[in-house]
């Protein structure tokens, strides 16, 4: 058995130099051929590679740092994420977008990452916590995408909405979760339930102050309203904390 587990860390630096090796050598082939799909002659941003390098690496090391039954922890999935993140900023280079149209994919692919965090498991508590995570993830999916279509002129925000903050609903969004989630854990994990209903309070009262009084000069509304909740929690907590069981995480 030991002589197995040794042979598979000897075996883990070559698979994942060759990995990296290969994903690299996919990555700018694919990037070139993009190029000369789009009709171009030579490639302006040519130390966009570099850029994109980093990426490809954070990518390799978090197949590497994969559990042996297949699994992914939480490093593994935030190296990816960052990976992509970072990937996805040397294409867009490369591939010379603009900027004032793709913005949105600095929001979609941050999305992309809290959603594989939010996959992670921690125990009670901490899964609890990594999965609020994915509440941001599909927030930031949904708000980066709208903000997407809109520059590419599918939709008209402007037209739909007007001065209206129609965003603040987005914001709402990883409030519930927030709620939901520590909810759920209200009685196996004491820390976790209270972070993250405190968490909620204060998301919901940005996103009712975007929505109602979008001033963000009058600012002690929203403490106001924060500050409120938290003291109707903190008043239910008390009754709740003698009967709530022991933290299992």
């Amino acid at each position: 058995m030991k002589q197995e587990m040794v042979q598979q860390d000897e075996r883990r630096p070559v698979t994942f130099w060759r990995d990296l090796g290969g994903v690299t050598m996919l990555l700018i082939g694919l990037t070139f051929l993009v190029i000369n799909i789009l009709g171009k002659r030579q490639v302006d941003n040519w130390w966009s590679f570099f850029v994109m390098l980093p990426g490809v690496l954070l990518l390799g090391m978090g197949r590497t740092l994969r559990l042996s039954n297949g699994r992914s922890h939480l490093l593994t999935r935030v190296t990816v994420g960052l990976g992509l993140i970072i990937l996805t900023v040397g294409l867009m280079f490369a591939l010379n977008l603009d900027w004032n149209v793709w913005w949105p994919l600095m929001i979609v692919l941050p999305g992309v990452a809290f959603w594989l965090v939010g996959g992670a498991k921690a125990g009670v508590g901490g899964t609890a916590v990594l999965r609020f995570h994915r509440w941001l993830a599909v927030t930031l999916l949904l708000l980066g995408f709208t903000f997407l279509a809109n520059q590419l002129n599918m939709i008209d925000l402007s037209a739909l909405f007007g001065n209206f903050h129609w965003w603040g609903f987005f914001i709402l969004l990883p409030g519930i979760g927030a709620f939901f989630e520590g909810w759920r854990v209200l009685r196996r994990s004491t820390w976790a339930a209270t972070l993250l209903l405190i968490t909620a309070v204060w998301i919901v009262s940005s996103g009712v102050m975007e929505l109602l009084a979008p001033n963000w000069l009058s600012w002690e509304g929203m403490v106001g309203i924060g500050l409120i909740g938290t003291g109707l929690l903190s008043r239910g907590w008390l009754f709740l904390g003698p009967r709530a069981a022991i933290d299992e995480s």
